[in-house]
């Protein structure tokens, strides 16, 4: 569905990615993992069209064959911060992504208010960000993020700030949603178990500067709550990982 090709980011003096190929299909996660500074955040800040100013890129982007320029309608994102609009209410944030792509704010708050009990959000709807925990904001950034009807939905670290059983949760809840509604998923983390547990298949990032060093495919069965069926793999991507360190 999604194919990059030739992708080079620099600061000017240094590239941070140099020449970073792949293809992203329309069905299923794809998890891209790597060392801190090996330019993951980066690849989806340029696929969101956030890019910062003082970082230059090249390279092209296609979906269906067709030349895009980020940003896109049919990518969604999520930063690794909750980046909700302070003076909105949690429902309002979360409905804040339908009412963008042109539904009514009646509309999109009916489709996104019976999500916040299955959230851990209940009660909390009319609550401002200021009033609510960092993994309450979090949540609800997840629910704006998930409700769109993207194509291609890029998560950064979505479920960072959880605590480790709402990391779960979430986590189902992601599985349960796209069995429902089918689509592509990029998800940058630096959690192997997140990694090993949701993606079908994984890309490692390797530093100095980014490129694609391995893709490991997963045959496991999607139900990988087989801690010793998964220790192999998360072994192997240790592995890769520590030999080549941060820069």
């Amino acid at each position: 569905m999604l194919e990059i090709r030739g992708l080079t980011i620099s600061t000017g003096r240094r590239d941070l990615v140099r020449d970073l190929s792949l293809r992203l299909p329309d069905r299923g996660i794809t998890a891209l993992i790597g060392p801190s500074g090996c330019g993951k955040t980066s690849v989806l800040k340029w696929l969101a069209g956030i890019l910062p100013g003082e970082l230059r890129a090249s390279g092209q982007v296609l979906l269906d064959g067709a030349p895009i320029r980020p940003p896109h309608a049919a990518l969604g994102y999520q930063p690794q911060s909750d980046a909700l609009f302070p003076w909105l209410t949690l429902a309002e944030n979360a409905a804040l992504g339908l009412t963008v792509a042109g539904l009514s704010r009646r509309a999109a708050l009916a489709r996104v208010t019976p999500l916040f009990a299955p959230f851990g959000l209940a009660g909390a709807e009319a609550l401002f960000p200021a009033q609510v925990s960092g993994g309450m904001r979090q949540r609800a950034a997840f629910l704006r993020t998930i409700t769109r009807d993207s194509r291609l939905v890029l998560l950064d670290e979505p479920f960072s700030a959880l605590d480790a059983v709402t990391r779960l949760r979430m986590q189902d809840w992601l599985m349960d949603r796209l069995r429902a509604q089918p689509r592509g998923v990029l998800l940058v983390t630096h959690d192997l178990h997140e990694a090993t547990r949701l993606a079908d298949r994984i890309l490692v990032m390797a530093t100095g500067p980014g490129r694609i060093l391995r893709e490991i495919p997963i045959t496991i069965p999607q139900d990988r709550r087989d801690e010793a069926a998964m220790a192999p793999l998360r072994e192997t991507l240790k592995i890769l990982l520590l030999e080549d360190p941060p820069r």
